[in-house]
């Protein structure tokens, strides 16, 4: 018994550390590691990642559209309405974004996290939005 209690504890311990090795690996940690700038220069370089994400993810709308665009066999209405289609799903992504980062994201960060959770959270769901619409369309 002292052997499996051994190899929970063991485990535990690796879930906690692939866990935190996780939470490393987010856009908004490797963009800006607070383990090794302080307070200000965390907060400024949360900021302009955040506008960086939000320039390459209406870039990556664009390079979308442009895809649609350029799709043969299809008509042109077909087209105008698909990219309508993506657009309208687009700002009611950005809606549940701006909501979960604004309402839910400070909850989550509690005693938790360093920075501005609200930042953290529109990095890294700008990140994972355009790997999305990159895999759509490519």
């Amino acid at each position: 018994m002292q052997t499996f209690a051994r190899l929970a504890v063991a485990a535990a311990f690796a879930l906690v550390a692939a866990l935190a090795a996780a939470e490393d690996m987010r856009p908004s940690a490797i963009a800006c590691d607070a383990r090794k700038i302080g307070a200000r220069e965390l907060a400024e370089c949360l900021h302009a990642a955040e506008l960086k994400s939000e320039h390459e993810l209406t870039a990556e709308v664009e390079t979308a559209v442009k895809s649609i665009e350029g799709r043969s066999g299809l008509l042109s209405g077909q087209k105008t309405r698909w990219k309508r289609s993506l657009n309208d799903a687009e700002a009611q992504w950005i809606a549940w974004r701006d909501t979960e980062c604004q309402d839910v994201a400070p909850f989550e960060a509690l005693g938790g996290r360093n920075g501005d959770p609200r930042l953290q959270c529109l990095i890294d769901l700008n990140a994972r939005r355009m790997a999305d619409l990159k895999a759509r369309y490519p």
